[in-house]
């Protein structure tokens, strides 16, 4: 008889303190991964971590004082675990100072976070050569051109005398 694994796969996204300095972070995140990795986690993927302004002000009680971070350096990372270590790994994220906030969720191997939005170039339509753009614009000024020829054509002919005589009279 087979043996069913009872592993699933979680992600872990996580967001260090911005006091942490910049050559620090690797350490921290890699702190992260030791810990999924002693209860018996197997890391899949992950992004590196990005400095972000946040959206609104987080804070965490640190001894008896509150901090309160506005920024902070932003990561995942995709493994696979057993459900009952869980709750030993959410423990040992609580401890850790330089993580201001996590969140843990089930999720599969196929399914990525992706948190940019892609860009649609399905209606972009083909780049002219100089050439063709030219042709494009002399045919359009002609074609306006005409259009005002035939405007003036459609008016009616007024019969004005101004000659010099008729408008001296006009004027005595």
């Amino acid at each position: 008889m087979i043996e069913e694994t009872t592993k699933r796969f979680y992600e872990l996204g996580y967001l260090i303190t911005p006091t942490t300095a910049e050559t620090e972070v690797e350490g921290e995140v890699a702190t992260l991964k030791s810990t999924l990795e002693k209860n018996g986690g197997a890391i899949h993927s992950e992004g590196i971590p990005e400095f972000i302004d946040l959206a609104y002000t987080m804070e965490r009680n640190i001894g008896s004082k509150k901090h309160k971070y506005s920024q902070g350096y932003f990561g995942w990372i995709k493994f696979e675990t057993e459900p009952a270590a869980i709750a030993a790994i959410t423990k040992v994220l609580d401890g850790n100072l330089a993580v201001i906030r996590y969140i843990l969720v089930k999720t599969n191997v196929e399914n990525t976070i992706v948190f940019k939005k892609p860009k649609v170039d399905a209606k972009r339509e083909p780049v002219l050569s100089d050439e063709e753009m030219q042709a494009l614009i002399t045919a359009s000024e002609a074609e306006a051109a005409e259009e005002v020829q035939e405007e003036h054509e459609k008016l009616p002919a007024l019969d004005i005398d101004i000659t010099p005589e008729s408008t001296a009279s006009t004027e005595a």
